[in-house]
């Protein structure tokens, strides 16, 4: 019996392949042997992210250089990080997708190309080679994305992004209800997301930020059933209303009413500078002089810290949990020394937190130079003292500036001993269990400040502490030193 040699049957699969189609039978019968003897050869066609390799290379190059080239082109291309809110368009960021942590694996997309036309039969080899021919074989560049790339670069811009939610409150002067707003936070993975897949389309050119709704704590239908028939605590300060002092007054006015009818539920905590808001002119504060490094200039929003020194007292006598607060660079003229808070947005926070089971309500009023807050709630269930003792002070210094606008020596700031301050809370519950809370206070001196004309010799001012004598005081030493 005749047996046929195995490669007999190859002219005939040949044949059978050239009658089902003339172009598969003529690539097939010379490609797969282009590419078993090249091994960087690619089906002639082939494309890589839309790009041909036949088109898309110089005369010698192989199939890696394309795929590096529509790798680096993905990566360089940019795009726009926006916040939407309605038809308003607010750039945030612009950056080019590598920046954003997207990439591509460059051995996996060369491995993807050159696998068309190797290792299958005849017939598979002739169908891809004339897929490629047409244009219908591409192989995509498959990026990837490292969130936590992209994450770092929206986590600085996340905390001007959010906006907290706005809880309601009662207006107690008009017995009414202030309603909530919602607030917004930042959807880091879901940004990282859309980052994937703007690096999928090559069409994407912006792309709008994701945010989730935060809801407040306090809403209209929790404030029907706040009692608010006691007095848990109350204090009151006074301020200036003359001459620079006006827009400091203003502020004091503008910070009181943020906080006027703030509800606190039980065991929840606030921010007061999430309450209060940025103090800027668009949040209606003024110009106006402030402490810093203990030393009076001009901020926007000078007086507020008086408000929340105001509303820490109250929480202080009231039981309520400190949660954070600092003491200002110098002791305060409006509130005794260890019951100030200094605030700074949105660096330096007052925090608080209601530790009893039903809520309180702020009330804050401003009457003529009287800032005056109440803590009402249903019940006042501790009884609180407040100690404090000196446990040592620090001398305050001279500071000279020379000033071309001042023709004599000018004493601009007084100076002011500092302090390091013991301070004692007690709270007395009503089943005879006290609670102590210890801490202490420190506030550097404050030192005192001159202006002089420029060259002056500071040597000749007066003793530390002194000011230059009136005219009226400056005769009779005169007289007393010719006689």
């Amino acid at each position: 019996m005749n047996r046929l040699h195995p490669l007999r049957l190859a002219p005939l699969a040949l044949l059978l392949a050239s009658g089902a189609g003339g172009a598969w039978a003529a690539t097939a019968r010379w490609w797969p042997l282009a590419l078993d003897r090249d091994p960087s050869k690619a089906l002639p066609g082939l494309r890589i992210d839309g790009a041909s390799v036949t088109d898309g290379l110089a005369p010698g190059a192989t199939v890696g250089v394309l795929a590096k080239q529509r790798a680096e082109a993905l990566l360089s291309r940019h795009v726009r990080l926006v916040v939407k809110d309605g038809e308003a368009v607010q750039p945030v960021l612009e950056a080019t997708l590598g920046e954003l942590g997207v990439t591509v694996d460059i051995g996996a997309v060369l491995s993807r190309a050159l696998r068309p036309g190797r290792g299958d039969d005849l017939l598979t080899r002739a169908r891809l080679a004339d897929q490629a021919r047409r244009g219908e074989l591409d192989v995509p560049l498959a990026p990837q994305i490292d969130p936590r790339v992209v994450i770092g670069r929206l986590v600085p811009l996340k905390e001007d992004l959010d906006t907290p939610a706005v809880p309601a409150r009662l207006d107690l002067d008009q017995h009414g209800i202030v309603p909530e707003h919602d607030g917004r936070a930042l959807d880091l993975d879901a940004a990282a997301d859309l980052v994937a897949r703007a690096a999928l389309d090559p069409s994407v050119v912006e792309i709008a930020l994701p945010f989730v709704d935060v809801p407040p704590t306090v809403t209209r239908a929790s404030l029907a059933r706040v009692d608010i028939s006691k007095v848990v605590a109350s204090f009151q300060t006074y301020f200036s209303r003359y001459g620079d002092q006006g827009p400091r007054a203003r502020n004091i006015e503008v910070a009181a009413s943020h906080v006027n009818g703030l509800v606190i539920e039980g065991g929840q905590s606030i921010s007061f500078n999430d309450v209060v808001g940025p103090r800027t002119e668009d949040n209606g504060f003024k110009t106006a002089f402030e402490i810093v490094k203990g030393e009076y200039k001009e901020g926007t929003g000078g007086g507020t810290c008086q408000v929340a020194s105001t509303l820490h007292a109250i929480a202080f006598f009231a039981g309520l949990d400190i949660v954070q607060r600092l003491p200002h660079s110098r002791p305060s003229g409006y509130i005794p020394s260890g019951l100030d808070a200094t605030v700074v947005y949105p660096v330096v926070d007052l925090k608080l937190r209601n530790p009893f089971t039903f809520p309180v309500v702020v009330h804050a009023t401003v009457t003529a130079n009287i800032l005056k807050m109440e803590l009402l709630g249903a019940d006042k269930p501790v009884e609180v003292t407040f100690g404090k003792s000196v446990l040592s002070t620090t001398p305050y210094e001279r500071k000279v500036e020379e000033d071309p606008a001042v023709s004599k020596p000018k004493r601009k700031q007084k100076g002011i001993d500092g302090l390091e301050l013991f301070r004692s809370r007690v709270l007395t519950f009503r089943d005879g269990t006290r609670k102590v809370e210890n801490s202490r206070d420190v506030y550097p001196p404050t030192r005192e400040v001159w202006l002089v004309p420029p060259g002056y010799d500071a040597s000749t001012l007066p003793p530390l502490g002194e000011d230059l004598p009136k005219p009226e005081e400056a005769k009779p030493q005169a007289q007393a030193e010719q006689g």
